[in-house]
Formats: C-alpha cells, structure tokens, sequence
C-alpha cells in the first residue's frame, strides 16, 4: 500500500471505531472487539488456505462470510465488495486460476488492518485475557448469538476468566454443537435464524442436556422470560448484559 492508502485506511478504521464505541456506548467493548479481530482474523486466514487446500469451497467462503462482516464494522466497504466477490465464487464453484493469489492479497490488506488497530487507542496495552486468574480454566461455554458484535463481546468476557468458547450463530448449530461437544454452559439468544433460542433451549432439554442454559434477549417482554423459564433455562438476561452480571452468572453456575 501507498503512504496515501495506509493514511486513508487509518482515517475509516478510526472514524468508524469511534461510531461503534457512540453506537454500544462503551470504549471498553471497543477495545474487546478490537484485540479478537487482531487475535481471530489472521487464524481464519490459516484457515482458509487449509481448507482452499482440501477443495472445501464452500467452509472458505462461510469464514470469509465473518471476516467481511468484521471488516464491515472497520468502515471497509471495498474490501467488504471484493471479499464478497470472492465468497460469491466460491459458493458457486467458479474455476478460480490461482486460489492462493485473492488469499496473498487479503493476507496483506489484513496485515495492514491488523497494523493499524494497534496504533488506534483502541488498542490496550495489556490483554485482559491473560490476568493472573483465571477460575474456569478447563470449562466450555457456549455462545448462541447471531449478532458477530455481540457474540464477540461475550466470548472475551467469557476468555478472561479462563474457560473455552465455543460460538453457533443459530438455533440448530447451537443444537448440533451442544450435542456434538457438551459444553458447561450455555448463553442462548432468544431470537435467532432457522429456529429460536426458546426451541432450541426445548430441544436440548428434551434431548438430556442437563448444563445450565442462559437465555438472552434484548427484550423487556414478560413473555420472553415466562418463555424462557418453561423451556428449562436456568436464567434470564436482557442484552446487552455487562461484564460484572456475565462474570457473576459464570461464577455462580461453574464454580
């Protein structure tokens, strides 16, 4: 990139930075939000190459999905447009000549955006996930949340206390890894694609899954709560929930 492109790439990721802390309301979850896209972005990447590799087209192009919405957020419109170019071609099997050459491309463009996320003062001088305690190391928990924004806010809170996350961005994967893994505990938004929280919450229940379940909405709604309660979750949390009320839920169940 050109000194002109890195000035004018530092200029959206900070204007845009600083709507979202206007629009969650807290710096702190912009930092949160800005140490995962450092720490998950060049994995995915890895990922990608991997799985390009092993001619699953159609994995590459659901990571490249979440990457695009993340570089949404950045205020990253043309790399949103050519990831999403890409993601299009990969769901449709296009001969592409050179896979790796879009992979090369995006690997530098990330490298920049990772670069320059350091230099905001958005980014902390520590990381909050490494303090010295750490209780639930050893647990799982897992996230059900379609909102990208809000299930990475959730499993930084979750990381800083030491357990593992695991994240389903609808009712049915919430379902599926459940099953699949067995977490310790459950945070399960109410309103999500393919099915709800609330029957994904009866399908678990049904199915013997005994761990606590959260049930989460941005709702006020005595119903949702009623709901919630009478499918089998153990509590009910309106969104956005803060770190001292997901610490305190995570204390109270897994220690």
């Amino acid at each position: 990139m050109s000194n002109e492109q890195l000035k004018n790439l530092q200029e959206r990721i900070v204007e845009s930075l600083q709507a979202l802390e206007s629009t969650l309301g807290s710096r702190q979850k912009i930092e949160e939000i800005v140490l995962e896209i450092i720490d998950k972005t060049p994995k995915q990447f890895l990922l990608i190459e991997k799985l390009l590799t092993e001619k699953k087209n159609a994995e590459a192009a659901a990571i490249l999905h979440k990457i695009k919405v993340r570089y949404s957020y950045l205020g990253l419109d043309d790399a949103y447009r050519e990831l999403s170019e890409w993601e299009d071609a990969l769901h449709s099997d296009q001969k592409i000549i050179n896979p790796q050459v879009p992979l090369v491309y995006f690997n530098n463009i990330n490298m920049h955006i990772n670069e320059t996320l350091k230099q905001t003062s958005y980014f902390p001088q520590s990381d909050p996930t490494q303090g010295d305690s750490l209780p639930l190391a050893g647990k799982t928990v897992l996230v059900a949340e379609d909102d990208e924004v809000n299930s990475m806010v959730f499993e930084l809170f979750i990381k800083e206390l030491g357990a593992d996350v695991i994240v389903a961005h609808d009712g049915n994967e919430a379902v599926n890894r459940t099953l699949d893994q067995r977490p310790d505990m459950i945070f399960m938004d109410v309103h999500m694609p393919f099915f709800s929280g609330l029957e994904a919450i009866q399908q678990l229940r049904a199915k013997g899954v005994k761990c606590p379940i959260i049930s989460l909405s941005a709702s006020t709604r005595l119903n949702e709560r009623e709901q919630s309660m009478a499918m089998g979750a153990n509590e009910f949390l309106i969104k956005p929930a803060n770190r001292v009320t997901i610490r305190q839920i995570l204390m109270k169940y897994l220690i």
